[in-house]
């Protein structure tokens, strides 16, 4: 029986890092993960950072050449507060001139957009949902004030309704990852047009390596934020797929149909999946497009990847 195929516009991740398992990559390597991409389908990634700011010299190379299919958007390097989470994604910075100076050179770098990390990770222990990190309101004035100045968006690596709530406030465009966010603070993000990145996946991949009371705490975990998809994309939230591919044990490529997957679990129609996994129409009329069946999300691949009208 001939299989039933439909066009669709190519796929988006909107949080990617140019690493392999956690690991620093070369950009040789970053080539090559590139190509993964390309061969799922994601014509554009966001590069949300490395302290080696390999995603922004890749983006550079690649831009120069002319050599890849791919759009790429890059952060450089992460802003983290001093002496909490994010070390091995940027730069830890503190104070009103470190903080502002920082945002200059990346500017004068060419990023694309200003990454902030304004909490820790999600903690599976009991009675501490995420471990240390984040900015005080006086800094994030400086970080709205400076991202501002150079017309920077500022996305943001947020879990707790308290840290995502203050990015909000002080005008992040997107919240990524967004564990444990509430009602009010999503019917902000809606009012104020803020995107929502939940990387579910990325979490759940843990669960394979965790130990049998912490997997119960990852499972209870994982049902609060997929009901919180399902009730982000009734209130009208901007949600994006994004796979956090890159860290350790999430393959590019693979992750996003794992993500997909999810939202479908989350509740959410094809139409509103494809609304927020794909590029515009657009791309089609300029002969990007995939192929896939019906039941894509469930069998986790595409058919064929055309560029320009070829086949890839």
């Amino acid at each position: 029986m001939e299989k039933r195929l439909s066009k669709i516009p190519p796929f988006q991740d909107a949080h990617i890092h140019f690493m392999a398992d956690g690991q620093p990559v070369t950009l040789k390597d970053c080539q090559f993960i590139s190509q993964q991409f390309l061969s799922q389908g994601i014509f554009l990634v966001a590069d949300m950072g490395h302290k080696t700011g390999l995603g922004l010299e890749f983006r550079k190379s690649s831009d120069r050449i002319g050599s890849l299919p791919i759009k790429i958007r890059s952060a450089g390097l992460a802003l983290h507060k001093k002496g909490g989470y994010g070390g091995f994604l940027g730069k830890g910075v503190s104070g009103k001139e470190e903080i502002k100076s920082t945002i200059q050179a990346l500017n004068e770098a060419g990023v694309d957009f200003i990454k902030i990390v304004n909490s820790g990770i999600v903690s599976l222990d009991e009675g501490k949902p995420v471990t240390r990190g984040g900015f005080s309101d006086e800094e994030w004035r400086v970080i709205q004030e400076e991202a501002g100045a150079h017309g920077l968006p500022i996305r943001c690596h947020a879990n707790s309704d308290q840290a995502i709530r203050q990015a909000v406030d002080f005008g992040a465009s997107s919240i990524e990852h967004g564990f444990f966010i509430g009602e009010e603070t999503l019917q902000a993000m809606a009012e104020r047009e803020v995107s929502w990145t939940p990387t579910a996946f990325a979490l759940l991949s843990l669960k394979p390596f965790l130990p049998e009371d912490k997997q119960y705490n990852l499972n209870r975990i994982m049902d609060q934020h997929l009901k919180t998809i399902n009730l982000a994309a009734a209130i009208g939230v901007r949600l994006q797929i994004g796979t956090d591919s890159g860290s350790k044990g999430v393959r590019p490529g693979e992750s996003f149909f794992k993500e997909l997957q999810l939202f479908r679990k989350a509740g959410l129609n094809l139409e509103q999946i494809l609304a927020v996994a794909c590029l515009d129409q657009a791309e089609m009329e300029e002969g990007n497009y995939l192929l896939v069946e019906d039941n894509f999300i469930k069998l986790g691949r595409i058919e064929a990847v055309y560029f320009k009208g070829f086949l890839k």
